[in-house]
């Protein structure tokens, strides 16, 4: 499960300082903004849930049906009196009860790297119930050689940083790859996933 406890678990659940510190260490936030609309790519009259929506900020990229929910009621508080047009909810993702197939997309932006590989199989095992059409997953990476990210990623809340290989075959054991690939923005290395249901 994901670190819940600590300081810099209590200081990042501040959403006005994840915010900040995010911004300043993506040299901007930009470039991932970017990546995570352009694989979403929302058709008219799709809907999208924001798995670990935390202080909302992605509802601004999808003009369409947007619902995002996070564990953290500070962050749900927030993000509900930020961006009011949005429909934001508390939730543990773990035993989210939803109905099948109420959303065509699923995004999951920064999120897996904060359980454990059996609590990632439970996760994408629910949502492929859970998404009509497709997932998009966003990550951290190891950057072999570069001293800043080793350090930011020891210091990240989530307790398990992936592979780029090993975060497609958890997707891969409930999804179809269709598109998947890494970028550099600022002191990170960033993969994006974009899975389709599979067909039966």
């Amino acid at each position: 499960m994901n670190k819940t406890t600590g300081f810099w678990y209590t200081l990042f659940d501040m959403p006005a300082v994840y915010n900040s510190v995010r911004a300043v260490l993506l040299f901007g936030k930009g470039k991932m903004f970017s990546r995570i609309k352009d694989a979403v790519a929302l058709q008219n009259g799709e809907n999208v849930l924001d798995v670990g929506s935390g202080p909302g900020e992605l509802s601004k990229l999808f003009q369409g049906d947007y619902a995002g929910v996070d564990y953290s009621n500070n962050y749900v508080a927030y993000a509900q009196k930020k961006y009011p047009g949005k429909k934001f909810f508390q939730g543990n993702v773990l035993q989210l009860s939803i109905p099948e197939k109420s959303y065509d997309v699923v995004l999951l932006a920064s999120f897996i790297h904060h359980f454990s590989d059996a609590e990632v199989d439970q996760i994408l095992q629910n949502l492929s119930t859970i998404a009509r059409k497709r997932i998009i997953l966003l990550e951290p990476c190891h950057w072999k050689g570069n001293p800043l990210a080793w350090l930011l990623l020891k210091m990240d809340r989530g307790a398990h940083i992936r592979s780029f290989e090993e975060q497609k075959t958890c997707v891969e054991k409930y999804f179809t790859l269709e598109n998947a690939n890494t970028f550099y923005s600022g002191a990170y290395k960033l993969s994006i996933i974009v899975a389709k249901q599979k067909m039966n």
